[in-house]
């Protein structure tokens, strides 16, 4: 330490400046009040600003400044909040109408990917998931079940693949199998083969939660919808509760599907087996809705962003398929 104090003391700085020390023989400062400032202090001379009044700008800080949105708090609570009035705001056409056959939309194969891109038509695959108080290691299954792929660069998961049915199954070393399918069947047949093979490979594997997606297909009119008159037209096919969800239900008669319909324009499909049985519930609803024309939507609203940047398509989609017990729906 008395070294370190040494070699600071044999520095030269102009700030410890003293009349008549011998180590500044030779030197000339500046005379005048100014000679004996540091530089720092030259500096905010120069600027005219003061150590004290610039210590006392550091403390005082204004508080920042937010804008407030009428709805920006609505994800955080309950569906009673959705903006009903915002959603019935009627925009203007961005161009002249794109002619759609509603009576016959699956008809004219020439037209149907327009047609499809014109209603942003998606179609969800099947899926199945189960839950078990198991862990697996990956490596092992991979080298026990034929036709598996473990890539843990691209996915964490053993993928299997499954030719009768037809499904690939994903299993998570945490415990979780996921089944995708064409249909609903194939999804559920192809978990159960894997969970017996499982089971012969002397695995216990004790069920703790199945689920499924409800959401099979979504697709967005060009105009908005007037759930109103939708409502007083068909009576025995559509259910509504304002007070838990945006949107009101619509059930197909023969086939059991279920829509649901948002003021906006925007569909979910619900409840399907098949894309076939989806595409005829969608042919034989859209005429319905085209006789349901009640404006345009907003730029918002296309967006799908009706209340700050977060998208209410996702959003409730998310939400339904997390209602295990159905209560936004039959409730």
């Amino acid at each position: 330490m008395d070294s370190v104090i040494k070699r600071f003391k044999a520095l030269n700085h102009g700030d410890d400046y003293e009349e008549n020390d011998a180590r500044f023989d030779g030197v000339k400062l500046k005379e005048g009040t100014s000679a004996k400032l540091s530089s720092l202090d030259k500096l905010f001379e120069e600027l005219k600003i003061s150590k004290e009044s610039s210590a006392k700008e550091d403390l005082v800080t204004e508080p920042m400044k937010t804008e407030s949105y009428l709805y920006k708090d609505y994800f955080n609570k309950s569906p009673i909040d959705f903006p009903w009035e915002k959603a019935y705001e009627k925009g203007s056409s961005l161009g002249p109408d794109f002619y759609i056959d509603y009576e016959n939309i699956f008809d004219n194969v020439a037209n149907l990917a327009e047609i499809e891109e014109k209603l942003e038509l998606h179609f969800r695959p099947f899926t199945c998931v189960m839950d078990f108080n198991c862990r697996f290691s990956m490596y092992e299954l991979c080298l026990l079940l034929a036709e598996s792929r473990f890539d843990p660069s691209s996915h964490p998961s053993v993928v299997v693949k499954i030719t009768h049915p037809s499904a690939q199954v994903k299993i998570h070393a945490g415990g979780k199998i996921s089944s995708t399918a064409l249909n609903a069947d194939s999804a559920r047949s192809g978990l159960f083969k894997v969970i017996r093979i499982l089971q012969d490979l002397d695995y216990k594997v004790d069920i703790m939660n199945f689920s499924k997606n409800i959401v099979n297909a979504s697709f967005s009119m060009p105009f908005k919808i007037d759930l109103d008159l939708m409502s007083r037209r068909h009576v025995v096919e559509v259910a509504q509760n304002r007070s838990r969800r945006p949107f009101i239900t619509y059930t197909t008669e023969n086939l059991g599907v279920r829509f649901a319909v948002f003021p906006t324009g925007f569909v979910l499909v619900l409840h399907s087996t098949s894309h076939c049985e989806t595409r005829e519930a969608i042919a034989n609803f859209l005429p319905i809705l085209a006789k349901l024309k009640n404006g345009y939507p907003t730029a918002e609203e296309k967006l799908g962003q009706l209340v700050g940047d977060i998208s209410y398509k996702l959003f409730w989609e998310k939400q339904l398929e997390d209602d295990k017990e159905g209560m936004l729906l039959y409730s």
